[in-house]
């Protein structure tokens, strides 16, 4: 890849009520992680939505790719409207040529019929990263709005979540953020839920194989934890 092009960012889809929300994430760390981890990185798209000023000056000055599991095109919208046009924008039932179908919403049921969905949109996503490098499309030049010293806390980005994982603390960016994202979506502190935590948090934030059994067992205590504490705000309140 030419050095003036630098890394690729790639905005997935994080909604979960559908399969091909769960393909367009999966597909995308596949591709983070095993097809192209060179030449891309991973951009949050809760984290973006909410105001995160490195997620939106990085896609407003880098090359762009959103994966987007529907036509609603929320990851594309949402990048476009605070950081300019993205390069490249893949929607997984056009890539499937429909419906996921005999797909799951959930990686825990997943199959034969997920896993081929996932390399098919996956290979994709890395054909659209090759070719906008052998392009040697620029990097963009439009810039995100600088964000004021003087504003509240409230118009900052939230500040950064720590696990405790295997005795020893971890910062993941963003980390209530994401809690909020999916417990709106309804995902429940409750048994099971942590697979849906850790295949989420992985998009985000590196873990490894031998690493899984910590971090799932940390972020089954934070969000349990992160969601009684939303219950009890909305009681008093």
């Amino acid at each position: 890849m030419n050095e003036t092009i630098s890394k690729i960012g790639i905005i997935s889809c994080s909604g979960e009520e559908i399969p091909e929300g769960t393909i367009a994430r999966q597909a995308v760390r596949r591709v983070l992680e095993g097809l192209r981890p060179q030449q891309t990185v991973t951009l949050c798209l809760p984290l973006f939505l909410a105001g995160e000023v490195g997620e939106r000056r990085f896609a407003s000055e880098h090359l762009t790719i959103t994966v987007d599991g529907c036509d609603k095109l929320c990851a594309k919208r949402g990048t476009e409207q605070f950081s300019g046009e993205v390069n490249t924008s893949l929607v997984v039932t056009d890539i499937l040529g429909g419906p996921a179908r005999g797909c799951h919403r959930s990686t825990r049921h997943a199959d034969k019929a997920d896993e081929q969905a996932v390399w098919l949109v996956a290979e994709r996503v890395a054909a659209e990263v090759d070719a906008l490098a052998a392009a040697e499309v620029p990097r963009k030049t439009t810039k995100v709005p600088a964000t004021s010293g003087d504003l509240c806390a409230c118009g900052r980005p939230s500040p950064d979540g720590k696990l405790e994982v295997n005795g020893k603390s971890v910062i993941i960016n963003g980390l209530p953020l994401i809690f909020e994202h999916l417990r709106k979506n309804g995902l429940q502190p409750e048994i099971g839920c942590t697979n849906t935590l850790l295949d989420t948090m992985r998009i985000y934030h590196p873990i490894e194989t031998a690493e899984e059994a910590g971090y799932r067992d940390a972020l089954g205590t934070a969000y349990r934890a992160f969601c009684e504490r939303k219950v009890r705000k909305t009681k008093e309140n």
